[in-house]
């Protein structure tokens, strides 16, 4: 199935996904060094971003940052995805952007609104100024998907049964976070053990889902994994940009087994400019640390 993706093809599609005409989807992630890696050692970003109809397929792009949460060159990784899916749709911009934010707590829903939303639409700005007298502004829904909370459901007629609920549950009422757009989707089944909801909070909602509308997008995008036939626990844009992180954490290897002496000043751009890591310059200004020939597949899977 993986190969299949890795090669262009797909081996599933939902006909009725529901999303607006001539969407980009969206899924970001953050990974951190662990413990035992040197006290220099950075962040890395991830990105993926769709170009086609069926949003199967998406493209990634990374960046190296200093230890934090936040994103710091959004903009730049958005603008790399704008300016692919102008140039993989024959020349159409994107009306509306569907962004899955994923490894956000719930303190730092306020960041993602005050400092990575101006990020997207910095990117947004950038594309208007590429092109002249064109009154370019896309429509943006600002999803955070979490996964690391406690709550679990069961059937209400029977509480005694231990028996997960059907997938595709949708709690988002009582539980929830009051005064605002927020819900649980158990998008899975378990055969054993008790199925876990991912939580989706809603940042914006610019293109107008609504409630319904979303939850059943969200749905819908938790069965286009190329890993399995099954569906997902989380939308699959979330779980793209998950493992393209633990992707990335591969190029830190090097490090991470203390083959590598990384000088503490300037550390981040002294990882980038290492050949045996990150290596920008070295793939003919790609500011991404794969080569220019597999920008354009699914290596990550």
């Amino acid at each position: 199935l993986k190969f299949n993706f890795k090669n262009g093809g797909t081996n599933h599609r939902v006909h009725s996904l529901g999303i607006k005409p001539n969407t980009m989807i969206v899924g970001a992630d953050v990974t951190h060094p662990g413990r035992d890696a040197d006290e220099t050692c950075p962040s890395l970003a991830g990105t993926v971003a769709t170009y086609e109809e069926s949003h199967a397929h998406y493209l990634a792009s990374a960046r190296m940052q200093k230890k934090n949460e936040h994103i710091e060159q959004l903009s730049d990784m958005m603008f790399e995805h704008l300016q692919a899916y102008y140039t993989k749709r024959k020349k159409v911009w994107p009306d509306h952007i569907l962004f899955y934010r994923d490894g956000v707590s719930e303190s730092q829903y306020g960041m993602v609104k005050t400092d990575e939303l101006p990020e997207i639409k910095a990117a947004i700005e950038r594309v208007r100024q590429t092109a002249p007298g064109r009154n370019y502004m896309p429509k943006i829904t600002l999803v955070v998907v979490g996964k690391r909370h406690h709550s679990r459901f069961y059937p209400a007629n029977k509480p005694e049964d231990s028996r997960s609920l059907c997938a595709g549950h949708v709690m988002d009422t009582n539980v929830v976070i009051p005064h605002a757009f927020n819900f649980y989707l158990q998008s899975h089944d378990s055969a054993l053990g008790t199925a876990k909801p991912a939580h989706y909070v809603v940042i914006v909602d610019e293109s107008g889902y609504g409630g319904g509308k979303l939850q059943e997008v969200t749905n819908d995008l938790c069965s286009l994994g190329s890993r399995s036939m099954n569906t997902l626990s989380v939308c699959t844009p979330a779980r793209y940009a998950d493992l393209l992180c633990n992707r990335l954490r591969v190029y830190m290897k090097p490090v991470m087994d203390g083959k590598l002496d990384i000088p503490e000043i300037n550390a981040v751009n002294s990882y980038q400019r290492n050949r045996d890591i990150w290596g920008i310059g070295r793939n003919t200004g790609n500011n991404n640390p794969w080569h220019e020939n597999v920008k354009d597949v699914m290596f990550y899977l």
